[in-house]
């Protein structure tokens, strides 16, 4: 038996970087001083 998170390790990978990405983009939007409803939106 596996522990953890092994046996779907690659989907986890796959949805940590997609947040990673989008996480990146917003803060360089706030870095770019950009309007507030053009980030949340």
């Amino acid at each position: 038996m596996a522990h953890g998170y092994v046996d779907d390790k690659q989907a986890l990978l796959a949805r940590l970087r997609r947040a990673e990405g989008q996480v990146r983009g917003i803060a360089r939007m706030v870095d770019e001083d950009a309007y507030c409803i053009d980030i949340l939106t």
